[in-house]
């Protein structure tokens, strides 16, 4: 009991039986040495066990205390009586009940434990006032442990729903429609209990007043319901009903006439003088009504939304109807209006506003861009509107004022009303009139045809267009030159289809006048023109005026070609581009062409990009000067001043970094090597335009200086090709005598990767572009992919043992035999008796290694004979490293690859057949701490072999 229950069920215990012992005795008690309250036996409330029996582990027991009280001790007393003076006397194996609250089940003297089986069912409450509707009728509860009662399916275990008295929402009513019969309606003006930690709780304050809460504020009192949303007109005035009394819509709303609708209701539903018919409430509340005074959709009603919908409306935002057809353009584009703006709206405000206008509107005309003949954004107002008397020309059904709109006209109705008015007439049949009365010119023009809206009749409608008007020296003006008509006709057009002055249109007279003519005899059709210079060409003879009758201009031409200034540069030097000087086309390379409407005008007019004093930048895309003789190689070929020249189709080759990463830098010039006055600008690439000298066997053009001890000195002296033939055969396969980013010039590109060389300890790195890397596929070291062993230090000059200009043979070939990596042999740095080498006969090539115990006992005559040459390679290597070449990669400086050493022994010399040779004990580490081993079962020792250093 003690390890399942604890101490203080021990105690208790202890404590029981110690009060039965005084009672028995008769004595009286002292104060009890605990501290006693009501959890020290059960929790404040009761746990519910959940069934039928008591759980010893939490203490719940049978019942529904949870639901019924809290952990205030009076709040037992409901059911239990005063519980505030209990003591634990109380606890006399009977459950006391108050006799209120008609208990079914009492039991007396019966003390229910936890292994007891209690009453099933236990009692039921019939006459307590918490089970009640709250009008004094009571109701029978379940029994008691019964499931819990859950919100809000079982409020109506004690109440009914909705009363059937004042407004309440009983079928059919109002507030039935508005908020439903279900026991979920009893919220919107009782306090919502569902929401509370303990729903039926308020059962326990039976015979209070009926409480009215509204959820959005508001008050009840007086039979009326005062400040309630519901009862609004949606905008803050309040209109408080009577309970039990109805309410028509203009009750909160006011009516059409009344002028009380909030906003601009009354511009929708009482004005009709402006716009010509009057809206209901249908029209732009359809989603909450289906006519002035009948709700069709409850839940869009009182819910604080302006639920704005109708076939006019589209979808209102923030109270702006912005998708309204009623307040669009008619064709399809919405204006932006607001419920509350306090601009007045015009014609202009939806028909001629368009936000990208093609034209300014004058009376409210319809100005978006003409979407062409045929298609639903048409528009041909501009040049049918000249006042808003113009409008009921056309629309004299809607307007005939074209300020207001006639009352009951058809406006707002999603139709287009055509019908003529103010004296004019035509005949419309689709999107086409016939008849006009306005195209007649009064009489003057003949046959014009119908003219479809939105597609101009336009000036050649009447007159012909620039192929059709052939009369006179309109095809050389028109068509050829493209001259608008207002270079001759300003006083009536502006360009060649707008009227400037429309009274001077069809008035039988032709006006010539503009800003190139000076006079025109109407009599000799003579056109004194600043086109013409001094020149008077007749209206009537094209030939007065024919090309080269005012300059020079081609060599066929009467003046002959034109010389001046870089004229010769372009048509006749040997030099320049060789522009063919009886080609017409030759002209309008840089001049604008005799079609041109700036063509004789005074002026000489070049082509866009080019000018006389500056850049002609379709070919020369720096800084040139026509007066100033001839260009240098670098206005051409270097971006230092601009962009790259492009004669024809060829951009000139770039070689801006001649000068500072070039031949240039030395002060090799250009014409050092080009001749400058070969024609070299004929539209072929490649043409390098070399002196005769340069020019003949491959890599002559470098031969010429870099063979030749007068003109190069140094490693510059003798260079050779790295390969016979193929890749590396030719000087220009890495290096490119104009300069790039690299040094020495090596090419930006070798074998198609991108070279990176910015001096002689870049020739491999470890992104694999170095200029070696590029071309390597074959090699044991720093090949193109990354693979190989490994050789020497990146940042090595390779042409420390490559050199670029060998005595003999090929460049980058290896220079040396063995030793020129490390002595042949190595040599120690440390012995027990002084060792004399590198002298003839004595190995005369050994050297010290470059790691510590590396030398070891090379120099020992049994081991490498005295007069070892490196030529003999391999031959005095192989007893100990038999694995020759294979296992040798030739990584330098070996102090930095000291474990790629491999020592074995040639099979050969084993003492032993049973055993291997052995080279042991030996730990080959970069950086000095390695240590040299020993050998065994070697047949030149008989025994394991000394260490191979004293110094490692």
């Amino acid at each position: 009991m003690l390890s399942k229950y604890g101490g203080r069920c021990l105690s208790v215990l202890a404590l029981v039986m110690l009060t039965l012992v005084a009672l028995g005795a008769g004595q009286a008690q002292a104060a009890s040495q605990y501290s006693y309250d009501c959890t020290f036996c059960h929790q404040m409330p009761p746990l519910d066990s959940g069934t039928a029996k008591k759980n010893p582990y939490t203490g719940a027991i049978p019942g529904n205390h949870q639901g019924h009280a809290s952990a205030a001790v009076n709040s037992c007393a409901k059911c239990h009586g005063d519980a505030s003076g209990y003591a634990m006397g109380h606890r006399n194996k009977t459950i006391e009940l108050a006799d209120g609250i008609g208990y079914s089940r009492k039991i007396a003297a019966g003390f229910v434990n936890q292994t007891s089986v209690p009453p099933n069912p236990m009692g039921t409450c019939s006459t307590v006032a918490c089970h009640s509707d709250g009008k004094g009728n009571l109701k029978a509860t379940p029994a008691w442990g019964f499931a819990p009662f859950q919100a809000p399916g079982d409020c109506s275990a004690c109440h009914d729903v909705a009363p059937a008295s004042g407004n309440h929402p009983t079928l059919g009513s109002k507030h039935a429609a508005y908020f439903g019969t279900g026991t979920g309606s009893c919220v919107n003006c009782h306090t919502d209990h569902t929401a509370q930690a303990k729903p039926f709780s308020h059962a326990t304050s039976a015979g209070r007043a009926i409480e009215v809460s509204f959820t959005d504020g508001g008050s009840f009192a007086g039979n009326k319901c005062s400040n309630v949303y519901c009862h609004s007109n949606g905008q803050g005035s309040y209109t408080p009903p009577t309970w039990g009394a109805a309410l028509d819509c203009a009750g909160c709303h006011g009516d059409a006439t009344s002028n009380t609708l909030s906003g601009k209701h009354a511009k929708h539903v009482n004005n009709a003088g402006f716009l010509g018919t009057n809206y209901g409430c249908v029209e732009c509340h359809s989603a909450t009504v289906t006519d002035n005074s009948t709700i069709g959709t409850f839940a869009n009603h009182a819910n604080k939304n302006k639920d704005v919908a109708g076939a006019h409306v589209g979808t209102p935002v923030a109270g702006t109807c912005s998708t309204s057809y009623c307040h669009s353009d008619g064709k399809g584009t919405q204006k932006s209006v607001t419920w509350t703006q306090t601009e007045a709206l015009s014609c202009k405000s939806c028909h001629g506003s368009d936000a990208a206008p093609a034209f300014a509107s004058i009376a409210g005309e319809p100005n978006y861009a003409n979407a062409g003949a045929d298609q639903p954004r048409a528009n041909s107002h501009a040049n049918h509107v000249f006042g808003a008397e113009s409008c009921q020309n056309c629309h004299v059904d809607t307007t005939t004022d074209g300020l207001s709109i006639k009352a009951g006209a058809p406006h707002t109705d999603g139709t287009r009303s055509v019908a003529a008015g103010n004296g004019k007439s035509f005949s419309i049949v689709g999107n086409s009139c016939s008849a006009v009365s306005c195209h007649d010119g009064g009489g003057k023009i003949a046959g014009v045809g119908a003219a479809k809206w939105g597609q101009s009749l336009g000036c050649a409608g009447c007159h012909g267009d620039a192929a059709t008007l052939t009369t006179n020296a309109h095809a050389a003006h028109v068509a050829s030159k493209g001259y608008s008509c207002d270079t001759c006709h300003a006083q009536t057009v502006t360009g060649s289809s707008t009227f400037a002055n429309k009274a001077l249109h069809g008035d039988a007279t032709v006006e010539v006048a503009g800003v190139k003519v000076n006079s025109f005899a109407a009599d000799t059709k003579n056109c004194a023109t600043s086109c013409h210079l001094t020149g008077t060409p007749k209206w009537t003879d094209a030939a007065s005026g024919a090309c080269g009758t005012c300059h020079k201009a081609l060599s066929t031409t009467v003046n002959g070609l034109v010389s001046s200034n870089a004229h010769s540069a372009h048509f006749t030097a040997s030099y320049g581009p060789g522009m063919n000087g009886a080609a017409a086309t030759s002209c309008s390379g840089c001049h604008t062409p005799n079609t041109a409407a700036s063509h004789a005008d005074g002026l000489v007019n070049l082509a866009i990009g080019y000018n006389k004093v500056g850049t002609c930048s379709s070919c020369h895309k720096q800084s040139t000067n026509w007066t100033a003789g001839r260009v240098s190689c670098e206005s051409c070929h270097s971006t230092a001043g601009g962009e790259l020249s492009v004669i024809g189709t060829l951009t000139a080759p770039d070689k801006t970094l001649a000068a500072t990463k070039g031949h240039g830098k030395a002060g090799v010039s250009c014409s050092s090597c080009h001749d400058a006055n070969s024609g070299h600008i004929n539209g072929v690439a490649g043409d390098k335009r070399l002196l005769a000298t340069l020019t003949g066997s491959e890599n002559q053009e470098c031969n010429y200086c870099h063979t030749d001890a007068g003109k190069v000195t140094g490693f510059k002296l003798g260079v050779k090709v790295h390969q016979a033939s193929g890749l590396g055969s030719k000087c220009a396969d890495c290096h490119n005598a104009h300069g790039t980013a690299n040094n020495m010039m090596v090419n930006g590109t070798i074998n198609g990767t991108a070279v990176s060389f910015t001096g002689n300890n870049t020739f491999a790195n470890g992104a694999n572009t170095g200029v070696c890397q590029v071309c390597h596929t074959a090699t044991d070291y720093f090949k193109k992919d990354g693979t190989g062993a490994t050789h020497v230090e990146s940042t090595k000059n390779c042409l420390d043992c490559h050199a670029h200009n060998p005595s003999t043979g090929l460049a980058f070939m290896a220079n040396g035999a063995c030793d020129s990596c490390h002595g042949y042999p190595p040599a120690p740095r440390k012995t027990i008796a002084a060792v004399t080498f590198a002298v003839q006969g004595n190995w005369s090539s050994a050297r010290f290694e470059d790691y510590s115990g590396g030398g070891g006992a090379h120099v020992v005559a049994a081991h490498i004979k005295k007069d070892a040459n490196p030529s003999e390679g391999w031959a005095n290597c192989l007893p100990c490293h038999f694995e020759g070449q294979a296992a040798h990669n030739r990584a330098l400086p070996v102090r930095s690859f000291v474990e790629n050493v491999t020592v074995k022994v040639d099979p050969q010399y084993r003492f032993s057949d049973e055993a291997l040779v052995s080279y042991t004990s030996a730990q080959l580490v970069s950086g000095g701490v390695n240590k040299s081993g020993s050998c065994f079962n070697v047949s030149c020792h008989f025994r394991p072999s000394p260490q191979w250093s004293i110094e490692r």
